[in-house]
């Protein structure tokens, strides 16, 4: 059977910082045009992010979106009530205000137990968003005050901030043997008990492939090691440049390397969208 390419359900799932924002200065003036096309297009576009459901919320917000989002780098998905008809979860899941949950992560406050521990036992120094005030947390991220406030909003995952390069294997190594998972983002560390990208992003095709049938396309865009487990299930995966014009290193085959750093590479993702598949 030849499928008409124009009619198949497309989705898109991305990365946020140094994908759709510039990882610099956070900005994402320039994503705007891409993403309302995109829904013109009636192409879901869902956020898949180390930033938390207050950070996102926010940018969602400000880029029109309305469907499900993936927080914390996995720790849970958010999906608007009444968005998936055919999703059993919708209909017995979690309620957290107009959104259902689905938390595949630990508390924080496992993991920061684990790290306060950690830190005892190896006299490693590190500093993570726990650690700081609101006043320093905005000082060391150069995020004002009040985004500052919503990047402190952690539910799921501890952010590490600043740790000596030569302590990285130490750290990693002792986490892990804690149960801890450590995810290499474009800016900072994650830390989480277990989850990453890839679980959520599985789940939610499952729910569009319920929604759809099976006739669903997924697109996936990233730009650093962290986004590997979310491009990993999707079926066209796809690299942003980083500030320096090259690609991050990703074992995938079918990777499509794009031109343009964060989200100037946008408007080639839209050609592959809406062009060849």
């Amino acid at each position: 059977m030849v499928h008409d390419n124009s009619l198949r359900k497309k989705v898109l799932f991305s990365d946020i910082d140094g994908t759709l924002t510039n990882i610099i200065t956070g900005e994402y003036s320039c994503s705007k045009t891409a993403i309302q096309t995109l829904k013109q297009r009636d192409v879901p576009v869902i956020l898949c992010s180390a930033k938390t459901m207050a950070e996102q919320e926010l940018i969602r917000q400000e880029l029109g979106l309305t469907g499900p989002f993936i927080v914390e780098n996995g720790g849970a998905i958010l999906v608007p009530e009444g968005y998936f008809n055919k999703s059993v979860f919708c209909q017995d899941g979690k309620r957290l205000g107009k959104f259902v949950i689905v938390e595949l992560g630990r508390p924080v406050s496992f993991i920061r137990e684990k790290l306060n521990v950690l830190r005892k036992e190896s006299n490693l120094k590190f500093q993570a968003v726990g650690d700081l005030s609101l006043d320093e947390l905005s000082k060391v991220t150069r995020l004002q005050p009040n985004l500052a406030k919503l990047m402190a909003e952690r539910e799921f995952a501890e952010t590490i901030l600043s740790i000596e390069k030569d302590d990285l294997p130490d750290f990693s190594k002792r986490a892990q043997l804690m149960g801890l998972k450590v995810i290499y983002g474009g800016q900072f560390i994650d830390v989480t008990a277990g989850n990453d990208k890839g679980r959520a992003v599985s789940f939610l095709m499952d729910c569009f492939k319920k929604e759809y049938g099976k006739d669903v396309i997924f697109f996936g865009i990233g730009d650093s090691p962290n986004d590997v487990p979310m491009l990993s299930e999707v079926d066209v995966p796809m690299l942003v440049q980083k500030p320096d014009k090259t690609w991050s290193s990703v074992d995938l085959k079918n990777t499509i390397n794009l031109p343009g750093i964060g989200p100037y590479a946008l408007k080639y993702v839209l050609e592959i969208i809406m062009k060849q598949f």
